[in-house]
């Protein structure tokens, strides 16, 4: 096994990841990765382990090095703005505390009427053609427009954050990698020059959005200023756009591979929670490898992890685990999945984890409605991403006659 490599960087990686991360798993639990100097967890027991413990494999800024040099391209350096992500307690939860605060139960469950409408006006603009592309005609536009109106992105401006968020989440090979890098530095900059704007008219202007409340949380005296608001916005706006949106393309692909599993999911719709749950476990949609910095020396599997290097855990191995669950490659909606890490876990587990949720209940159970039988209808393809699992096409055709008739009734 000398020759195998484990590179999420590569154009083909998130084609067909798991007979890798099997091998991972079986072969090499803690992996090094000497050409791009970072090492890899893939076991479920080793991730859950990492993702629980940051005193021992931290996130913070200050752990990474201060020199020019990426300690690897897992980790570029424009990333590190992105809200709480890269922070490590105290500082991330007394501002995890404030997002929190703003980002409640109460204000996520009244958004449903609106994900629910919102998919219905967008089943509508498709249904007589009897034919779509998930992406872009579905999944991203959902995604889009309900965390733009959480946020209070005006509804005009909506989609310029899906193509921003779509250029950081592709990766094009044939781009040198400092270019690419520098073409996803200036996209973070325009993403966070508009929100910039937007918080000072809400501090002007407050609204019942989630921005103003951001701006007004407040814990033990504490409120977030200007730049922590602009970046606690800009890493939910453009989260909320690229995994949702992978979630529900990734599960429709799923529901049209396994038409058995689809029609069990039609004929009880009390199965729908779970099923969002096994899309999630199946195709992981949150950032694939997240980063840690290892605080001291750990050994782990027989190998010694320096202390200061770069360890990433991979969610989809570790959901993938046999150890975990049994044949795990088979997509079942009534899976018992117990605690699974489609949305992380630990100190940085996805923060709108409810509301991704719900708007992949909501976003199945109209599609199912208006299209309970649909089959991919051309060919679909992946986008190249080191860092989500994203569709970039997936068409499919369905009764024209029957959609629009759900959709009259």
């Amino acid at each position: 096994m000398a020759d195998f490599e484990y590179d999420p960087t590569a154009a083909d990686f998130q084609l067909d990841p798991l007979p890798l991360f099997r091998t991972l798993r079986d072969d090499h639990p803690a992996y090094y990765n000497e050409r791009l100097r970072f090492w890899a967890l893939s076991r479920y027991d080793d991730v859950l382990h990492a993702a629980s413990d940051w005193e021992l494999f931290g996130n913070s800024v200050s752990l990474y090095p201060e020199s020019d040099e990426e300690p690897t391209e897992l980790m570029p350096r424009w990333m590190m703005d992105f809200g709480l992500f890269y922070m490590d307690p105290p500082r991330h939860d007394r501002l995890r505390a404030l997002v929190s605060k703003a980002f409640t139960p109460t204000r996520t469950a009244a958004l449903e009427p609106v994900v629910r409408r919102l998919a219905r006006d967008l089943l509508r603009k498709v249904a007589e053609e009897g034919r779509c592309e998930v992406v872009h005609d579905y999944a991203a536009p959902l995604a889009t427009q309900v965390i733009g109106a959480l946020l209070g992105v005006p509804s005009e401006d909506r989609w310029q954050f899906r193509l921003w968020a779509e250029k950081i989440e592709q990766r094009d090979p044939s781009i040198p990698v400092d270019v690419a890098e520098k073409e996803q530095e200036l996209t973070v900059e325009a993403i966070r020059a508009y929100m910039r704007e937007l918080v000072r008219e809400r501090r002007a202007l407050p609204q019942d959005d989630l921005l103003s409340a951001l701006i007004a949380a407040e814990v033990e005296g504490e409120r977030l200023d200007d730049e922590q608001v602009v970046n606690m916005g800009y890493q939910l706006m453009v989260a909320g756009n690229d995994t949702t949106a992978a979630m529900i393309s990734n599960g429709a692909l799923r529901l049209a591979e396994n038409p058995d599993e689809r029609r069990r999911l039609v004929e009880d719709r009390s199965l729908m929670a779970n099923a969002v749950e096994e899309m999630t476990r199946y195709d992981s949609p949150t950032v694939q490898s997240p980063p840690r910095i290892t605080t001291r020396e750990v050994e782990i599997h027989g190998r010694l992890i320096p202390k200061g290097d770069p360890v990433v855990l991979i969610w989809m191995a570790a959901n993938h685990d046999e150890r975990r669950y049994p044949n795990p490659s088979r997509f079942d909606i009534t899976r018992k999945l117990g605690r699974h890490m489609g949305f992380g876990h630990g100190l940085h587990f996805c923060i709108g984890a409810n509301l991704a949720r719900l708007e992949g209940r909501v976003a199945f159970d109209e599609m199912l409605r208006v299209m309970p039988e649909f089959a991919i209808d051309g060919e679909a393809h992946r986008w190249a991403s080191i860092w989500l699992r994203p569709m970039g096409k997936l068409p499919i055709a369905f009764d024209a006659d029957r959609a629009s008739a759900a959709l009259d009734g």
